[in-house]
């Protein structure tokens, strides 16, 4: 008779997670991880197979739980310029928040793992094009309801704006002074204004 688990999988997967994001995968010894989870080595092994097997596992919580709160917004059915100005301001100001030194999960698997890690390189593409379809979605509902001029170029913003917030994740990381991924952002946000259509009173100011 197989002895009762001792511990709830979700709890000790997000455990796990936050050590990863905090120290990253190589730096994170499976002492580390069992002391954090509060379980032993045989109970890791038993239930993700290996040190590997529960990193993957920590990246999938993240892409279910972390994103979503950053970036839902974007993906709502109504989201549109109020979102995309939203999100790249608070991501701007990431530097200044606490624990911005862990900078984003998936991106950190990308730098650190990949392409030494295939399910590593996926996760951060796999990033990458959720984001692009998120900004594409609200720069597309931005069109449609007139806000943007006619040429405004929705395809390569909607990649352009996803590729500065990766980079403001890696500077975030590497503990890169604020005022930096302040003055990243801010440049998006000036090119948003570019192709933002005047209102009555001229356009609405971004920064």
């Amino acid at each position: 008779m197989g002895r009762r688990k001792t511990y709830d999988r979700e709890d000790v997967t997000g455990r796990a997670m936050l050590l990863f994001w905090e120290r990253g995968y190589h730096a994170t010894s499976t002492r580390d991880l069992t002391e954090a989870m509060g379980i032993n080595p045989g109970a890791l092994y038993a239930e993700f197979g290996s040190k590997e097997g529960l990193y993957l596992e920590t990246v999938k919580r993240y892409e279910a739980t972390v994103v979503p709160g950053h970036f839902a917004s974007l993906e709502a059915p109504g989201a549109s310029l109020e979102q995309i100005r939203a999100v790249l301001t608070f991501m701007g100001g990431i530097g200044s928040y606490a624990g911005s030194h862990y900078g984003c999960l998936l991106c950190n698997a990308g730098i650190e793992l990949a392409p030494t890690l295939e399910q590593s390189e996926a996760s951060t593409a796999r990033f990458l094009n959720r984001l692009t379809l998120a900004f594409g979605h609200a720069l597309g509902n931005a069109r449609d309801a007139g806000q943007l001029l006619d040429d405004a170029p929705v395809d390569e913003l909607a990649r352009f704006f996803p590729t500065v917030l990766m980079g403001i994740f890696v500077l975030a990381r590497a503990r890169i002074d604020a005022a930096v991924m302040r003055a990243a952002a801010d440049q998006a946000l000036v090119r948003l204004l570019s192709v933002t259509r005047p209102g009555p009173g001229g356009p609405a100011p971004v920064l």
